[in-house]
């Protein structure tokens, strides 16, 4: 268990949310809360000097302007009825006033599915932090992916639960680095007003829920999860070499619905075992294809 132990000490700096080099909260973070929950002086901040205040909020490239994906069937969409296109994203789908990672999924309906299509694949991903082009950040913007949803679907559920294996949508399969494979939460600012690494600033990310139709019914040749020779673990982020498979796919049609989010989490910590997906057991084992069933 001691690599497992390596892994859960590293792991909230290389799972989904865009955490900076520094540590702090910065255009390059992915978690998220209330600015309005920092009205009283912190502990820490600055480097473990108080954070006094309100901490100022600036938003990260903006949501309106960051070029689009969508293209062919202009009848091919993706909405929520949980917020509008750019607009906030529900504080219960965030990590709002919670601990970093947590947060439910929220409802997205499908429509307009091309002739043709013969499965769907979603990415969710900040494109805020994905817009800096920089290929270092990609770890912290791509959050979700689900592939090999059925053409037929009109609408993914709020609250989705975990498992490779979707519950709420059969056949399809998904992966996100935390919460069992299950949806990871906008969290642009991961570290609360006491923490040593909270740099007394709030941002603004842009998220944008992708959804691509295929002409595959089941898609083959996915990327395999990098392992670390240090830990055995699988390292990086496997949700990045998904979503990076997904966009390269040739697609029938592309759409997409995009939110905002100021998600400030009131607590930091890396996930424990059962959270991450693939086990130090099941790697030792040799089972590593057990994370991918």
């Amino acid at each position: 268990m001691r690599n497992l132990s390596l892994l859960i000490g590293t792991i909230g700096f290389i799972a989904i949310g865009g955490l900076s080099t520094a540590g702090c909260s910065s255009d390059d973070d992915d978690s998220g809360a209330n600015a309005g929950a920092g009205g009283t002086a912190g502990a820490a901040g600055m480097g473990g000097m108080p954070c006094v205040g309100d901490p100022p909020v600036t938003p990260h490239n903006d949501c309106a302007t960051i070029a689009s994906q969508k293209k062919g069937d202009t009848n091919f969409k993706i909405s929520s009825p949980d917020f509008t296109e750019c607009g906030e994203i529900p504080k219960a789908t965030t990590c709002d006033g919670k601990a970093f990672g947590t947060g439910a999924s929220p409802k997205l309906d499908i429509s307009g599915v091309p002739a043709g299509t013969k499965s769907l694949a979603l990415v969710f991903k900040d494109i805020a932090i994905l817009a800096d082009g920089d290929p270092t950040k990609d770890k912290f913007g791509y959050h979700w992916v689900m592939w090999d949803i059925p053409p037929a679907t009109t609408s993914l559920p709020a609250a989705m639960t975990g498992g490779y294996h979707s519950t709420e949508v059969p056949g399809a399969l998904q992966w996100a680095q935390r919460n069992n494979y299950a949806y990871f939460p906008p969290c642009p600012n991961p570290f609360p007003r006491d923490d040593a690494r909270f740099m007394c600033s709030l941002v603004i990310d842009s998220y944008a829920f992708t959804l691509y139709a295929l002409d595959k019914e089941k898609l083959d040749g996915l990327p395999a999860p990098d392992i670390d020779p240090m830990t055995s673990m699988p390292a990086g982020n496997w949700v990045v070499n998904m979503g990076h498979y997904i966009e390269g796919l040739t697609a029938i049609a592309v759409t997409e619905y995009r939110g905002t989010s100021q998600a400030w989490s009131t607590a930091f910590a890396p996930p424990d075992p059962f959270q991450y997906p693939c086990t130090a057991d099941m790697i030792s084992s040799g089972m590593t294809s057990s994370c991918l069933q």
